[in-house]
């Protein structure tokens, strides 16, 4: 009985009731698209520097990534040791060798040189595993073929280059021999990164190690897992302390982005906190202005024995059924929002650039991540609103003087 009269007791000034319940609805599913948003953000951020070269783990000698040499390499067959762990979480294994050179397109007069970074791959392996492919915008992928070559936007309009050039390859080789070798334009890739693309170049990794006299040998494998947040836990299973071989994870690649990762945290609760602070504001004005209309009724409720228990539990009722209610539908209006930018991620890249920062890009586009703890965070802190909404009408209930509120009738 007392649900059903809270029920009605919503509808009898059914205005109020709408207004103050759209009022919750909205803030609710938009607290939802904005984690869920700001989510993307930061999943964006973590695809971009992970996903296509650095991988989720980097596997190298103890101190490579802080100060790299050609020296300091390791045995291919590596890899092998890792596959056998047979490591569910990991999707791909890819083999690297980064080396230095001279890069040189056209002749006499109209030759230009650029120093750049050329990355070995196996192009195999990245189309399985990493994103790098994505990446071309002008000619294709590598094939395998000798003498490919793919070059970043900056770097080929720099050395004047374009698909199908030549491409003079010229460095020192780990023996000291001079490694010096005839290259084809194959692809041109844009990464969003502007500074990287100026001086990288990627080619296939049997051809660099052949020309650097590494064969057999890499700089480092990467690691590429279904869930990069679980990176760290993996480090120690993957390393070699007696080879001085390191597993190092991407948090500690991009330590800007980790950190960013760790103070999210804690603005999620901040977020909700503001939206919600102006949002109780209104929700009490309502709670409120309907107990002191209703103090005669209750007064006389209590005088034909209701008790103050069963008066209380109605209003709590009113207020959960409130909160409740809408906390369902906002959360369902927000989640599905971004369910279709997670799908269909609006591009924004007519009208803002993309933001390089922490070693990655952000690219302009509007993309959400719908997850457990952006869809049930709102919703259970609606709810409990509600309680909170309902404890000073409550309060003000066991003070209510039921002669008091008669005589004022």
């Amino acid at each position: 009985m007392i649900t059903r009269i809270a029920w009605r007791n919503l509808w009898r000034n059914r205005r109020r009731t709408q207004l103050t319940m759209g009022a919750m609805i909205f803030a609710c599913a938009m607290l939802v698209f904005s984690l869920g948003y700001y989510d993307g953000m930061l999943w964006n951020l973590i695809n971009n520097a992970t996903a296509k070269e650095s991988g989720h783990i980097c596997i190298a000698k103890d101190g490579y990534l802080a100060a790299p040499a050609i020296d300091d390499n390791i045995d291919e067959t590596f890899k092998k040791t890792i596959l056998e762990q047979h490591i569910p979480e990991i999707t791909g294994v890819c083999q690297r060798l980064n080396v230095f050179a001279l890069l040189s397109c056209g002749k006499d007069n109209k030759s230009r040189t650029q120093p750049a970074q050329i990355m070995g791959v196996d192009f195999k392996a990245e189309l399985g595993a990493s994103h790098l492919a994505e990446e071309i915008t002008t000619g294709n992928f590598l094939s395998g073929e000798p003498g490919e070559i793919l070059l970043g936007r900056g770097l080929a309009r720099r050395i004047n280059a374009n698909i199908g050039s030549e491409v003079v390859f010229f460095s020192n080789a780990a023996d000291g021999s001079i490694a010096a070798e005839i290259l084809f334009v194959k692809g041109i890739f844009n990464s969003g990164d502007n500074l990287k693309d100026s001086s990288l170049a990627i080619a296939n990794i049997g051809q660099m190690q052949s020309l650097m006299a590494l064969d057999g040998k890499i700089h480092s494998l990467r690691i590429f897992l279904n869930n990069p947040m679980i990176a760290q836990q993996f480090t120690q299973k993957l390393a070699d302390p007696a080879k001085k071989i390191s597993a190092t994870p991407w948090h500690d690649m991009f330590p800007q982005i980790a950190d960013l990762l760790r103070v999210w945290k804690g603005m999620q609760l901040f977020t909700t906190a503001v939206y919600y602070a102006a949002l109780a504001l209104i929700t009490l004005n309502t709670v409120s202005m309907a107990f002191f209309e209703r103090r005669h009724e209750f007064a006389v409720m209590q005088a034909i024995g209701l008790t103050r228990i069963k008066l209380a539990t109605m209003i709590l009722a009113e207020s959960l059924f409130m909160a409740t209610i809408s906390g369902i539908i906002g959360t369902t209006i927000g989640s599905t929002l971004n369910l279709i930018l997670y799908y269909h991620p609006l591009d924004l890249s007519r009208w803002i650039e993309n933001i390089s920062w922490g070693g990655t890009t952000l690219q302009a586009s509007m993309f959400c991540v719908p997850s457990a703890s952006s869809m049930l965070l709102p919703l259970i802190t609606m709810i409990l609103l509600g309680f909170l909404v309902a404890a000073i009408p409550t309060f003000r209930l066991y003070r209510l003087k039921p002669v008091e509120a008669l005589r004022e009738a």
